[in-house]
């Protein structure tokens, strides 16, 4: 479950199918963010660099799907 502090740092999203789908260990992650086990409902966070979600921690299931519950973004700042 995420928590925040500051409801202007979150947005509800309006492409809700990337938060739904569950991936399999060993596919690239859509994002970086946090993600769920599916089989334990372990968190991770999976950062940019990341190629290929790795099996659960937890678990160690490898037949464990993920799901993504929040993504990471980038904001644009202003120059000074």
């Amino acid at each position: 479950m995420a928590f925040y502090l500051d409801a202007k740092h979150v947005k509800l999203t309006d492409k809700p199918r990337q938060y739904e789908a569950h991936r399999k260990p060993g596919s690239k992650p859509p994002a970086p963010g946090i993600y769920q086990c599916q089989s334990c409902g372990f968190e991770d966070v999976i950062n940019r660099e990341c190629n290929e979600l790795p099996p659960c921690a937890r678990c160690l299931s490898g037949t464990s799907t993920w799901r993504l519950l929040v993504k990471a973004k980038n904001k644009t700042r202003k120059k000074w």
